[in-house]
Parts: structure tokens; sequence; C-alpha cells
């Protein structure tokens, strides 16, 4: 394909990879010489090298290795050898443009891209090292839902992808390009779920360091406001019933979208519950209900950041306020510091959070979303330590019958003030 653009060689390979005999005819292509082994992406690489059929995957291995693109198996050495990487700096346009290309299609970052594989907004808060870790090894900790799935059907098609939703009679794979796949378990001759991530290893092969090193910089430069991946550590889903029924259709907290959402001008990145098959939302332990008291009493969200403000959509809770009281504290927002020490700020009932079943008010957070007359609030925490870095925000239940919840956590990066000359 020597007139191709390269955006029509990725669309053409992509098909001779979709059926074994043509995927046959591509390897007798790279054999020839008609094709070489760098026209094909990080993924294509690594469909060829676990292709379902034996004899394929086989001289798929052989010719890559050859080709001198067959990826180090020893992901743990190349991310030492890698890591000096880490001390340069790149640069930030380049590297938008390095995550436009290579990422995008299956990552959302503040905004950009699709949510293929995790969203990647609130991520600038880890460092370099961490980064370079989950871009050169994807496959250390990989979730479930993020594995790779190859489908081959009785028509002979191979289709790869993440497994999106199954039922009894069939399933849906999401590809590289975000395309969805649904396929009946009758025309399935052959369903592997790889233990690697649908990321491929090998992208080390088509960024070269300096694009490592533009991407890394993208990746970890912090704006005004960087939202926190609260992903991590949620606790329920609230598309769900979240107190006694988890088919109640009162017990929820639904916005009409996803993704980033603005309250005040300040962003806030809402987590996908994916159907309500992924938890989006922290919600601390009560004594009462039936869920409430099997939820944590803890829970820890990385931060990695000196901040000069904290902004949580949250400021509700089961059994709460329905107006201004002094009912005792609701949670605490526990900033815990690279040093070592603690800071608390206690949110109280009735003051800072009022109860999530109707827009109840309170004097110390503000209505932020009517949910169909349920209600989200806003409320803003200032460190007293605003140039010191937080490792960690923790949100602490300390007792009582509440049980909050918080929606989304946004920090503002201290900015030192430059002295004029």
């Amino acid at each position: 394909m020597p007139t191709a653009t390269p955006t029509l060689r990725v669309a053409v390979v992509q098909t001779l990879l979709s059926r074994p005999a043509m995927t046959e005819a591509l390897l007798r292509g790279l054999e020839a010489g008609g094709l070489s082994v760098s026209d094909l992406s990080a993924l294509q690489r690594q469909t060829l090298s676990d292709h379902p059929d034996t004899k394929l995957r086989e001289t798929s291995r052989r010719l890559l290795q050859s080709g001198g693109s067959q990826v180090d198996p020893n992901r743990q050495r190349l991310v030492e050898q890698k890591l000096p990487l880490t001390q340069r700096t790149g640069d930030f346009d380049s590297g938008k443009a390095v995550f436009t290309k290579n990422c995008a299609t299956c990552h959302k970052y503040q905004g950009e891209g699709n949510v293929v594989g995790p969203d990647l907004t609130g991520m600038s808060v880890h460092p370099k090292s961490e980064w370079l870790i989950h871009i050169l090894d994807p496959s250390r900790s990989v979730e479930s839902n993020y594995r790779l799935y190859t489908a081959l059907t009785v028509d002979g098609v191979v289709i790869n992808g993440i497994l999106a939703t199954e039922s009894l009679t069939s399933i849906e794979l999401v590809d590289a390009q975000a395309k969805r796949h649904t396929i009946l378990r009758e025309n399935i001759e052959q369903l592997v779920a790889s233990r690697k991530s649908a990321m491929p290893e090998g992208l080390e092969e088509t960024l070269g360091d300096q694009g490592l090193v533009d991407l890394l910089e993208f990746l970890t430069t912090k704006g005004e406001y960087v939202p926190l991946p609260l992903g991590q550590v949620a606790t329920v889903v609230t598309t769900k019933g979240m107190f006694y029924g988890r088919e109640s259709p009162i017990e929820r907290l639904v916005f009409p979208a996803w993704g980033i959402q603005t309250f005040n001008n300040v962003p806030f990145m809402l987590v996908d519950p994916q159907n309500g098959t992924a938890n989006n939302a922290v919600m601390l332990h009560s004594p009462n209900g039936d869920l409430p008291p099997k939820m944590p009493k803890s829970v820890m969200l990385p931060c990695e950041t000196a901040v000069s403000r904290i902004h949580l959509l949250g400021g509700v809770a089961g059994w709460a306020a329905q107006g201004p009281r002094d009912g005792g504290v609701s949670m605490i927002v526990r900033l815990h510091y690279v040093d070592g020490a603690k800071e608390d700020h206690p949110l109280v009932d009735g003051r800072h959070v009022a109860d999530y079943i109707g827009k109840f008010d309170v004097p110390d957070s503000q209505l932020a979303f009517d949910l169909n007359g349920r209600q989200v609030r806003y409320l803003a925490i200032e460190p007293k330590r605003p140039s010191d870095v937080i490792k960690f925000i923790e949100f602490v239940k300390p007792g009582g019958p509440t049980a909050p919840i918080v929606m989304a956590v946004t920090v503002q990066p201290y900015k030192a003030e430059v002295p004029r000359p």
C-alpha cells in the first residue's frame, strides 16, 4: 500500500484483520515486503500477536519479531529504561497532538476523546512516573471490564474489543475505533477473554522517546481546575436505589448527562455509571436502610497537589436535615499532607449538608443541580496550608444516622504569586 495515506492504511489493515483468510493475505504481504511492520498500529500488532488461530498467531509473532516490532515482554525492564524520560520537560501542544492521534479514540481527557477505556480526566494529579507505567505496561493492573475480548463468529469474522454488555442471547464489544458490535451468542464460534488490557503494549515504538515526553507533559499539566478521579474510590451507583431497594425509582440521583458538568464556573467530572454497572459516587456508612450499613466509614481520594480550594458536589445525604439546624457532623473532609500532618473540615448536618430527597436549603452550601426533585449541592473548602501538597483527601463518617454522598471533587491548584521586580 505505498500510495495509501496513514489513515487509509490503518483502515485497510483493520479490514484485513477481520477475517482469517484476509489476515493470511496480510501476513503474506508482510513477508513479501509489500507492507512494513511499521505500517501497523500498536493495537494491530497486538491483535496479530494474540490471534485466536494458532497458525496465524505463530506466523504473526515470527514476522513481527523479524521486523523489529516484537514487543519487549519484560515491561518492568522497559519502564526502568524509560524512567529518565519523566525528568524531561515536554511540549504541551505537541503532547496534546500525540494524545489526539494515539489515545483519544479510546480515552477521554478534559472533554476530548471517547470513553471506550477509562476516562483520564482528573488523572493529572498523578506523577509522570506513574503515567509511564500505565502507558508502557497497561496490563500490569487492569480492571476486568477493560480486558480485551476476541470473538470469532461462525462466518469467520474476528472482532476485538471491550465487553460492554452481555445478555443471555448476545454480547456487545466496543472496538478501538469506538464502534459497537452486537453479536448473537448463537453466531459465536469462539470467545476468548485475554488477561491483557485492551490498551496495546508497544506504544513506545509508535510514539518514540520525544512523543512519550510530550504526552507525559500534556497529561500532567494542571490547569486552573483539576477534577479528581472519584471513580477510583466510588462506593455506590446513584442510578439505582441507594438506601433500601436497589429497584426503587425514588432513591436515585440521575443526571441528564455525565462527564464534565459546570457549576459556578467550576468544572466537575461526573463519573458515568455505565448503565448501572459502575460505581459513580461516594456514599459513606449509616446504620439506616439496607445498603448504607455496608458502606465504608472512610475513603481516601488521591490528590498529590498543593491546593488553594477544594470544590465539592455533594452536600447531601440520606436521613439528613430538611432545613437549617445543628444536627451534628455528617462527614469530615480530612486532608492528609505529604509531611504526615492532617487537617479536618467537619461538614454539619443542617448547615453544610441537607437531605437529598428534595430541594431543602441549608446556609453553608448551595443548590447546584435539581434532579427531578432530588438535589445535589455545592460547597467549597479552603485548606489552611495552601502551598503544601495534599497527598490524600479523606472522607470520614464519624457516626450518626446520615449517609453522606459525594458526587464529584475538583481542586484549584495553588499558584504562588510572582513578586514584581
